[in-house]
């Protein structure tokens, strides 16, 4: 089955300037303690995850698409999606995402500031 795609009528997910960041650039690993010999440390997946904060700034019509995107392709949010998203050397490129936890909007009369945590597998 086909990964659902990031709308094209929404904003990529690059985010705005200043917005973008990320509290963990990659997953610590996981650390076993044995009592007859040294600690193991290895790392929890076989692929990278990294959360990026996105805050977009939508039109009316906009955050219908979205809303219509997270709740029916996604499921309410619960599935994966293909993204083209800023690569740390600047270019887009395209990766698998989710969406982590809620998603928060704040109205703003004619546009929806929409902010949520996106995390991009290999990013």
């Amino acid at each position: 089955m086909a990964l659902p795609t990031w709308p094209f009528d929404l904003p990529r997910l690059v985010g705005q300037v200043g917005t973008l960041g990320t509290d963990q650039l990659y997953e610590p690993p996981q650390e076993t303690q044995f009592d007859d010999g040294p600690d193991r440390v290895r790392r929890r997946r076989l692929y990278d995850e990294t959360p990026r904060k996105i805050v977009l700034t939508l039109t009316r019509r906009q955050l219908v698409v979205f809303l219509n995107f997270v709740r029916n392709d996604l499921g309410m949010g619960a599935k994966r999606f293909q993204a083209n998203v800023r690569a740390p050397d600047g270019r887009l490129g395209t990766r698998i995402c989710r969406i982590r936890g809620a998603v928060s909007e704040q109205d703003q009369g004619r546009t929806s500031i929409v902010s949520f945590t996106l995390v991009v597998q290999d990013w």
